[in-house]
């Protein structure tokens, strides 16, 4: 991977730096990162210009961030300013006075580029290939339609979370009546600007604070058995209910809604606002949240090309990670014991053919729980994808592959634990996919090291060619015939 690039985004309601290693592969890494919120917007409302103020602390900020930048290895500093430095009268000031006390180039960026790389930035990770990107500031909305992951079109409108809040959401909390006008506003912005509705098959990607934030609400109220934020799918009607949650309480009692930070209670209400809004215009049910937005984007854009990897090369590229980091000296077994299962899988109903290709991927990574302890490796495994995430996967890809490893260990594992991510049929079929690479594993431990062997199975009859294969079966024959209605025969056949 190249040498980290330290990104900076000048926002209108928050200041941001992070230092991200990236390469042409897909790969991305953060290595720092920091964030200050002076909600540079409400300086620029109250008459247009950035004041004194608000360009010192600035300056201070880049300071600062150009020494997190230096004390992580940057080979680069790239700084952007969107929405509230656009709109201030005196830009020209600011950005002189970066560079002359801070010595950081400071750039004043279009919203149809920051749309640009804030579409880079929150589709990179995402199995999304088709769709709608949106993106909430505390100034200004950004629109982007995309197909085959290439830009099409975007939109840019003043309907920020803190912009919108100054000017219709006066009470405390917002009235019924103020409520209604804010919607108003919103509903004739999109109308005007004529945003066509999302595309049959495609996806809305949302990025941005407010968004997250929306979703940490959401997720804080139910049982979801994954961390990760990024992927996390916020639908409509669980959208609506934590919008009524919120615009509800008063600010003070808003700040200690779990999943809120506290620095976002006073704006979060007119952000739900033009999300709901936005979602409803569009004719989306739901909406991909993405952990990731504008300053990944800057760094994706400074890789060759500066256009987002294929979703295929970004799921190779993290899964060959995991391996190469946790299981290095395995990847030979590794191979062995995906081929065993993919030769099994052809024989047998998974019951969704898509559930074929996650097992593919949870036998190949099955090893990486032995660098923590050999005894317990299927939870193991399953706890290192949880913690550090599969790139391009999604979240019901990430349950899938780590209920089929857990389970493979653990006949008796209830699957249910992840009955938010995964349907009842999702989970009959990881039961099964479990099976067969139990079965995988258990034949893949009796094969030879460098040995040259092919595998075929029609009708729960393994043939194995090339190798010598001695294998007490104990119980797990007994497990393939109870899930599959019959038996497992493995033959050497020379």
């Amino acid at each position: 991977m190249q040498m980290p690039v330290a990104a900076i985004d000048v926002g209108s309601n928050s200041v941001r730096v992070a230092v991200i290693r990236a390469d042409c592969d897909g790969r991305l890494e953060v290595v720092e990162e920091a964030s200050t919120s002076p909600r540079l917007i409400r300086d620029v409302q109250s008459d247009g210009v950035l004041s004194g103020t608000s360009i010192t602390q600035i300056v201070d900020l880049m300071r600062d961030y150009r020494a997190i930048a230096e004390g992580a290895g940057a080979s680069a500093t790239v700084a952007v300013a969107t929405s509230a430095v656009r709109d201030a009268q005196n830009s020209a000031e600011l950005i002189e006075a970066v560079r002359r006390d801070a010595g950081i180039d400071l750039r004043v960026i279009s919203g149809e580029e920051e749309a640009r790389l804030a579409f880079l930035g929150a589709v990179h990770s995402l199995p999304a290939e088709d769709g709608m990107v949106l993106d909430i500031g505390g100034g200004s909305l950004q629109i982007l339609r995309f197909e085959g992951r290439q830009v099409r079109e975007s939109w840019t409108l003043p309907l920020g979370a803190v912009r919108l809040s100054d000017a219709f959401l006066k009470s405390d909390p917002p009235t019924s009546q103020e409520l209604r006008a804010c919607r108003k506003h919103i509903r004739a912005l999109l109308i005007r600007a004529r945003i066509p509705p999302l595309a049959a098959g495609g996806q809305l990607v949302g990025t941005g604070g407010t968004i997250r934030n929306l979703a940490k609400i959401d997720r804080a109220r139910r049982r979801y058995p994954l961390s990760r934020l990024h992927g996390y799918v916020l639908e409509a009607p669980r959208l609506r209910a934590a919008g009524r949650l919120l615009r509800a309480r008063k600010t003070a009692a808003r700040a200690s809604i779990d999943g809120l930070n506290s620095n976002r209670a006073d704006t979060i209400v007119a952000g739900a606002l033009v999300v709901q809004t936005v979602m409803q215009a569009l004719q989306a049910t739901d909406m991909v949240v993405s952990g990731q937005g504008l300053r990944e984007g800057i760094v994706i854009a400074q890789c060759e090309g500066g256009e987002l990897s294929a979703s295929s090369t970004v799921r190779r590229v993290a899964v060959g990670d995991l391996i190469e980091v946790f299981a290095h000296d395995r990847g030979e077994e590794a191979e062995r014991r995906t081929r065993i299962a993919v030769a099994l899988a052809a024989g047998a109903d998974l019951g969704d053919a898509s559930v074929g290709e996650v097992l593919r991927v949870a036998a190949a990574l099955l090893d990486i729980g032995r660098s923590i302890d050999y005894y317990n490796r299927h939870r193991h495994t399953e706890q290192l994808v949880l913690a550090h995430g599969l790139a391009g996967f999604s979240h019901r890809e990430h349950a899938l592959v780590c209920g089929i490893v857990r389970a493979a260990g653990e006949p008796k594992y209830d699957l249910d634990a992840y009955s938010e991510v995964l349907s009842k049929a999702d989970r009959d079929s990881a039961a099964r996919a479990a099976t067969i690479l139990a079965v995988a594993d258990e034949l893949e431990r009796r094969i030879p090291p460098h040995a040259l062997v092919e595998y075929s199975a029609i009708a729960g009859r393994l043939a194995v060619r090339g190798a010598p294969v001695g294998w007490n079966a104990g119980d797990i024959t007994d497990r393939f015939e109870k899930t599959f209605g019959r038996s497992v025969e493995v033959v050497s056949a020379e």
